[in-house]
């Protein structure tokens, strides 16, 4: 099976990274392929910064059709240009956003939603809402600090996050935690051992629904 990874976001070094979590994700037999966005932001931290992403990502169509792919996966949890691509390819096409959401609502216990970006605050409580996955919610917590400042420094990322956690878990009574964002992938992973609680990890949320869409276990 070929599977391609986007990164709607221009940073190539996040595409590296993901592509290496998605490869320890998925089944060993699968290829990897991976496309960047050629225009819009390193870090998609606003409403803008996710509109420029979405267009970036359905511009893909003809390298994506080029590619002869299984499946596709959009590694942004904001799932930028998701359902215009939908629209336009006869394969499976999945969002880090949705695969993390559905897997957490499926369980039908509270969780909470931890994520960098402030600014996505309204549309991430929106999506929750179009994919009707609002119902076992608690918290929607974002850390503190300016959202390309902490993913650029890791230790502030994790410390940031953490404390989300915890308050997640102490305060709201999450029993689930879903760590959102592609370029938080790997400290999601490092963080998601030491919870306590399950946690549910996006991008290894969307690697799982692509393996059971291709399986035919799972409806589109």
């Amino acid at each position: 099976m070929r599977v391609l990874l986007i990164n709607p976001n221009t940073r190539r070094e996040t595409t590296a990274m993901m592509a290496e979590l998605a490869r320890r994700y998925g089944p060993a037999h699968w290829e990897w392929l991976t496309l960047t966005a050629e225009q819009g932001e390193s870090l998609i931290a606003d409403p803008q910064a996710l509109a420029t992403a979405a267009e970036a990502v359905a511009g893909m169509h003809a390298q994506i059709t080029a590619l002869n792919v299984d499946a596709v996966i959009v590694a942004a949890f904001g799932d930028p240009g998701l359902e215009a691509l939908r629209t336009t390819l006869a394969v499976p096409v999945v969002g880090i956003g949705e695969a993390a959401m559905r897997a957490a609502d499926a369980l039908a216990q509270p969780f909470a939603l931890i994520t960098i970006t402030p600014q996505l605050r309204e549309s991430t409580l929106a999506q929750l809402r179009r994919y009707g996955c609002e119902s076992h919610l608690r918290a929607l917590l974002v850390a503190e600090g300016d959202a390309r400042t902490t993913a650029q420094n890791p230790q502030h990322l994790v410390e940031r996050v953490q404390a989300c956690m915890r308050q997640a878990i102490d305060e709201q009574g999450a029993q689930v935690l879903v760590i959102g964002g592609g370029p938080v992938a790997a400290a999601a992973q490092q963080l998601g051992r030491s919870a306590g609680v399950r946690t549910i990890l996006p991008l290894q949320a969307a690697v799982e629904r692509v393996e059971a869409l291709l399986a035919g276990s799972a409806h589109p």
